[in-house]
């Protein structure tokens, strides 16, 4: 069997298992990537922000999210026995909620191209969002998690996707799915957040290290919800509105405290799941900045923007030289 990190193929059974698991969770690459894309893109209509790097981000995100994609078809992904398999992974298993997430962020920002295409691909995509998480919930609600520590991940694709797949088809001029799939995600954030706060409360502090940085997710539900909401009222802030930019703000005050608790011994490329609640978040916090006429907006949006990018190319550079590291212990 070669290294997953390489791209030979490994053998049958659980090897084959763990690539797949080790491609769906590289997808958080290509999901922060087009996270950030999105950012530049609010930058773009509120600050003037160049097109172009918000369009170079996508093209990236793309890119990663295909080749990724075709290993994992190649390894066993085309069975829907493995695909099922992958998805009752109690540890791993929302991560498959990454594949239509991208695809529907992705539709979005290419609908400047062609409506009617780009609304196919959105039906595409978010049907399959809501499949995975109806075949979730429905493994979860029989026992699937009895055996598995609760973390934020799970609200990727029960809470995440319907806020994402409202926002789109907002973009695309679809307000009756905006509103459903809005409804979605609020009753399973509000159900689901509800358990998974109270379960890592009483857990006291149990959660296994590795799984610690998933707790920076917690950002991601008011981050996507606000922009939902305000994507269905053209950009307008009003009460729910700034109730969504209070709930954000608070959890990531949260989430500053509990930074000491999330560092790792060494770098590795879980560190991608802080990569969209950061650029999420601070997509929501510039489309805030701009539509509440804060004192010095313009000043502060650029100043995030900036960090976040700097944070994300520091996060390249130490993805590839982790890479390389990989590939030169394996041959050695």
């Amino acid at each position: 069997m070669r290294d997953p990190a390489g791209s030979g193929p490994t053998d049958h059974g659980r090897g084959s298992s763990d690539f797949r698991a080790e491609r769906i969770g590289l997808l958080s690459i290509s999901l922060g990537t087009a996270g950030l894309g999105g950012a530049w893109q609010s930058a773009t209509a509120g600050l003037g922000a160049p097109l172009w790097v918000s369009d170079a981000l996508f093209a990236v995100s793309g890119l990663v999210w295909a080749v990724l994609l075709v290993q994992y078809i190649r390894h066993g992904g085309w069975r829907w026995r493995n695909v099922l398999d992958d998805l009752h992974h109690p540890g791993q298993g929302f991560t498959l909620a990454y594949i239509p997430i991208v695809g529907m962020l992705a539709a979005g920002h290419l609908s400047r191209f062609g409506l009617d295409a780009a609304r196919w691909g959105y039906a595409a995509f978010a049907a399959a969002a809501a499949i995975i998480a109806a075949r979730l919930l429905a493994h979860w609600v029989t026992g699937g998690l009895a055996a598995a520590p609760l973390h934020p991940g799970y609200l990727l694709p029960v809470v995440s996707a319907p806020f994402i797949s409202s926002a789109t088809a907002s973009t695309l001029r679809l307000p009756e799915v905006a509103a459903a799939t809005f409804a979605v995600g609020v009753l399973y954030w509000l159900a689901f957040g509800t358990v998974i706060l109270g379960g890592l409360v009483a857990n006291g502090g149990g959660m296994p290290r590795p799984a610690r940085p998933t707790l920076t997710v917690l950002v991601i539900p008011p981050a996507t919800g606000g922009l939902a909401w305000t994507a269905a009222h053209q950009g307008t802030f009003d009460v729910v509105g700034q109730g969504f930019a209070g709930l954000l703000l608070f959890t990531l005050l949260v989430v500053a405290f509990l930074l000491p608790d999330l560092r790792q011994q060494s770098f590795h490329y879980g560190y991608w799941v802080f990569s969209f609640p950061v650029a999420a978040g601070a997509n929501f916090l510039i489309r805030w900045l701009h539509g509440t006429d804060v004192a010095g907006w313009r000043a502060l949006s650029w100043i995030l923007l900036t960090a976040v990018s700097m944070a994300f190319t520091v996060l390249y550079g130490a993805t590839l030289w982790h890479a390389r590291r990989r590939r030169i212990i394996a041959s050695a």
